[in-house]
């Protein structure tokens, strides 16, 4: 929702930088899974268009103690990423430390090789085509452990935000549908990128540091710091790589690090969020002026050049995938999901969507610029079903046999009125 309560202008004042550089030293390893984010060649003249680049050179320019080093994994890329790589090593600053895979193996399977490789207890998770502020890694690390002393020792993970094409939060939402999840009703909402809207112009705060309160939640996203223990004893990323969006990965890291009884939040403050440009996608995001024409001291160059960059279409590259392939996508591994913690949230998320998508049409993301006709999405929910039931009997964690899969989806197309979809 558009809100005319916009949220205060917080500034790195001397009280917040103190708390910035109180966060614990070397605490944390920043770490991306990159997939062909750099398309042009490091000795030519748009070297700096890369959007690793964005990210590794403002990971570089952190504030505080925190960060001790940068881990990328590159997940099989056939573009010029291995040779940007190559002019970040020796760093005498903050360490970049390289990881490649023999070939391309998906995002959950970069993000476990991140985590073997990391040196340090706390894990801040990035896209490759995010910028951060200066303040996101000690920031976060600050708020972590201020949380496990003071509020909550089960405190395991701190989302921070990010904002599509933005650099600040320019809606509001409850704080009731910022970063929920229930998988009995197929209930969840991020909403990272927005302000709660509970929080006004005076938010409440984390301590005299002024870092905004954290929320408690049940989801958190791609941008966010994890305890390496808490992670590890949830048994990691699970393996996506059925999916080339890997658009489901948030629900299930979510799900597991709550039942190995961690709690998460989520920090809304704006000074530690990151701004994702979205690479490759044309979307449906708002863009403001201000923001385009912000300067960004860190890469020295206007946001409005990145975006105009981010938004030519590109396949191929991250976890990017076709307008007309992702709604299948989405639908089959969310229906994975749901199946494999709840056969009855299973069946209100593939008839929510068929409501919703197939008979109005409506998108539940921006990433997507244009919505298939009638025909398309019926065939992308009955194909999107079929592959999410293929998925969740066949070793997706936690998983399902064929007989419950086959009751479930019985029921499922009688909700519809449809034919049963035949995948054995």
């Amino acid at each position: 929702m558009r809100s005319t309560t916009v949220p205060p202008l917080l500034t790195a004042d001397a009280r917040f930088d103190r708390a910035v550089q109180a966060a614990p030293a070397r605490s944390v390893s920043a770490v991306l899974a990159t997939y062909n984010r750099c398309p042009f060649d490091p000795d030519g003249a748009q070297a700096r268009d890369n959007p690793l680049v964005w990210a590794l050179e403002s990971l570089l320019c952190q504030a505080g103690p925190a960060l001790a080093e940068v881990v990328v994994v590159d997940d099989g890329s056939t573009d010029h990423t291995p040779a940007v790589l190559d002019r970040y090593r020796d760093r005498p600053e903050i360490p970049i430390r390289t990881v490649r895979l023999p070939g391309h193996q998906g995002a959950a399977a970069a993000r476990n090789a991140a985590v073997a490789a990391a040196g340090s207890p706390w894990l801040l998770f990035g896209d490759d085509d995010c910028v951060f502020t200066p303040y996101t890694v000690s920031g976060a690390a600050y708020t972590l452990h201020t949380l496990r002393s003071t509020v909550d020792g089960r405190a395991a993970a701190v989302m921070v935000p990010f904002y599509y094409r933005a650099l600040q939060p320019r809606q509001t939402h409850p704080t009731a549908q910022i970063g929920r999840l229930d998988p009995a009703s197929a209930q969840f909402a991020t909403h990272f990128h927005t302000w709660p809207a509970e929080y006004g112009t005076q938010p409440p705060l984390l301590d005299d540091s002024g870092i905004v309160a954290p929320l408690p939640v049940q989801l958190i996203g791609g941008t966010c710091l994890i305890d390496r223990q808490a992670l590890d004893h949830a048994g990691g990323f699970v393996d996506l790589s059925d999916w080339k969006s890997s658009y489901s990965d948030h629900l299930h890291l979510s799900a597991d690090l709550t039942d190995s009884g961690a709690d998460l939040y989520h920090c809304p403050d704006p000074r530690l969020g990151a701004a994702h440009l979205k690479w490759g996608a044309v979307g449906r995001y708002p863009v403001d002026p201000v923001d385009l024409g912000t300067w960004l001291p860190g890469l020295g160059r206007r946001f409005a050049d990145l975006v105009d960059l981010a938004a030519v279409p590109r396949q191929d590259t991250g976890c990017r995938v076709a307008d007309d392939d992702f709604h299948a996508e989405m639908i089959g591994s969310f229906f994975a999901f749901f199946a494999g913690r709840s056969l009855p949230g299973a069946r209100r998320w593939a008839a929510r969507c068929w409501r919703d998508f197939v008979e109005h049409g409506i998108a539940y993301s921006s990433a997507v610029a244009v919505v298939t006709q009638r025909p398309g999405r019926e065939h992308a929910w009955r194909s999107g079903l079929r592959r999410g039931a293929l998925a969740v009997t066949s070793g997706l964690r936690p998983g399902r046999s064929r007989e419950q899969v086959t009751e479930l989806l019985a029921l499922v197309c009688a909700d519809a009125g449809q034919p049963l979809i035949d995948v054995w």
